[in-house]
This record gives C-alpha cells, structure tokens and sequence, in this order.
C-alpha cells in the first residue's frame, strides 16, 4: 500500500501501568511485560526503533481489522525509510479522550519502556483517599527529581469531567429552564382555557343536573373531555418531536435521540399537568346549582 494511501491514526505512548490506572479492561491478548523492557537499538530513526510491541483500543481494530483477528498482526508505520513495524500484542476497551459526545478515535498504545521518545508528558495518579490532598505530595516528588521541571494543568479527574461536561450542562440548564417556563405557560393556559369552557356551559350543566345528572357525571364529562384534547395535543407534540430530532443529535450525551423512555415519561408529565390544571374547573362545574345555572343567560 502506498504511503499516501495508509489510513491516518491516532498513537500515544503510555506506560505499562496505564491501564491499570484508568481501570482500562484488557479485551484480548496482554499489556506490555517485561519482555517489552528492550534498550533501544543504535537504528532507531526519529524516536522509532524497527520493531516495537504494541496495544490497540477496540475502535482500532473496528477500523482497521473489523472481521479478523488483531494480535500478532504487523504494522507499517510512517513511511517506508522510518522502517518502523509494530505488532499488535493487546486490545483494550475505548476510553473518551476528547469530547464525550464525539466516537472514540482508533488508537494505538506504544509502550515508553521500549526506549520510546517523550517530548512532552503527562502522569496520572490514583489516589485512595481525597485527590487534592496528594497533589502537593506528587508536586515534591516530580520537584526532587528535577527541580526546574515546570507543572501545569494539575486536575483531579472530577475537575476534569466537569469541566467537559460544562457546555452540556449549560444547554441542559438553560433548555431546563425553558421547558419549566412552557409547562407553568401551558398548565395556567389550559386552567384559563377549561374555566372559560365550563362557564360557557354553565347553562347546559345545570340543565344536566337538574335532569338527574350526579355530580361524577359532570365531573367524568369535563374530564373526558380535556382527556381527548389531551391525547391529540401529544400525538401532535410527538410528531414535532420526532420530527426535529435530527436537530438535536449532538446534544444528548448517551441518550438516543429517540429514546423511548424520554419520549413516554415525557407524555405521561404533560398529561398529568393538564389534568391537574383542568381539575379545578371541573369541580367548579361539579358545584354548579342548577336552579342558579338556568336563570344566568
């Protein structure tokens, strides 16, 4: 294959604890061992030495070897005068790096114990009690190694997750907050509108009273009623619903755009407001006197 033609991806170097760290589950093969621990040789071109075991995420093996299996394959990295070859030892689970609504990117794990250049380096540290407390502690240690050493960015990982999640968060906010003003709107539009509707009937529900209809009638008669409307303004709100979903699939994070749970919960809240809002001009109505009903024209 020509070089102009190799897919692009994405290759980080970690050490062999990494995994084990970040709790990263090893689907098959191994993580580097000893054997890996190897100095690197005098050809080593640019960092790469000729031939370097190596670690894939399941992402990777989707893309590149989607009906085969991975281990003890070779890859050619780079083009051909690196005479750089990697064999896959281990696949390992996705992990989010970047953005937590975008796809895990296909990645390749080179181990630093293969005598690895590092131009730039990150540490992760597991903690077994609070993780602030052990940043000044990690701080002195990187400090008793090389003094002049700068250190930025030190984060816990709850820090971390909510500093990505903070975009999320505000949309989720701020649509919380329209959505709680549009449901208070509705629910005072549907008490505004069934209290116009039942003193319009006023005449008609005293009649019906005064011809024998019991209280639960006229109750389950207004009830019914708004029920239907009920029924129709969901089926209409799930069709618009459905229908600009494709709109908003970005914004979800691990919830499908039309996922049924949402979708059900969603109509069943709106039906119960309504209801509620419409409970207080049926039973209006329910306590209408009919003798006084049929005298108001």
């Amino acid at each position: 294959m020509a070089f102009a033609d190799r897919p692009i991806i994405n290759y980080t170097e970690v050490s062999p604890e990494l995994f084990r760290t970040l709790e990263i589950p090893l689907k098959s093969g191994r993580i580097f061992d000893a054997h890996d621990f190897v100095r690197p040789p005098a050809t080593a071109n640019h960092g790469f030495i000729p031939s370097e075991a190596v670690v894939v995420n399941e992402a990777f093996v989707r893309r590149i070897f989607p009906a085969e299996d991975p281990l003890g394959r070779q890859l050619v990295f780079g083009p051909d005068d690196l005479n750089a070859t990697w064999t896959i030892v281990g696949v390992v689970s996705n992990i989010r790096s970047a953005s937590l609504g975008a796809d895990p990117p296909s990645t390749v794990y080179r181990c630093t114990c293969a005598g690895t250049a590092i131009y730039l380096a990150g540490f992760l540290v597991r903690t077994a009690g609070d993780p602030n407390a052990a940043i000044r502690a990690v701080e002195q240690q990187v400090r008793a190694v090389d003094r002049d050493q700068p250190i930025s960015d030190v984060k816990t990982m709850d820090q971390r997750r909510d500093a990505a999640l903070a975009p999320e968060r505000f949309q989720v906010i701020l649509i919380g907050s329209f959505a709680i003003i549009a449901i208070v709107l509705a629910a005072a539009g549907v008490y505004g509108t069934m209290s116009y509707l039942v003193t319009r009937r006023t005449r008609e529900i005293g009649i019906r009273m005064a011809m024998g209809a019991r209280p639960a009638d006229v109750l389950g008669m207004v009830l019914g009623e708004t029920t239907i409307l009920v029924l129709l303004a969901i089926a209409a709100g799930l069709g618009g619903a459905w229908a600009v979903t494709r709109y908003i699939r970005s914004m979800p994070y691990g919830v499908s755009e039309l996922d049924p749970a949402t979708f059900a919960l969603t109509s069943v809240l709106l039906a119960v407001i309504v209801l509620i809002a419409s409970f207080g001009p049926a039973l209006r109505a329910v306590r209408v006197y009919p003798m006084t009903a049929l005298r108001d024209e």
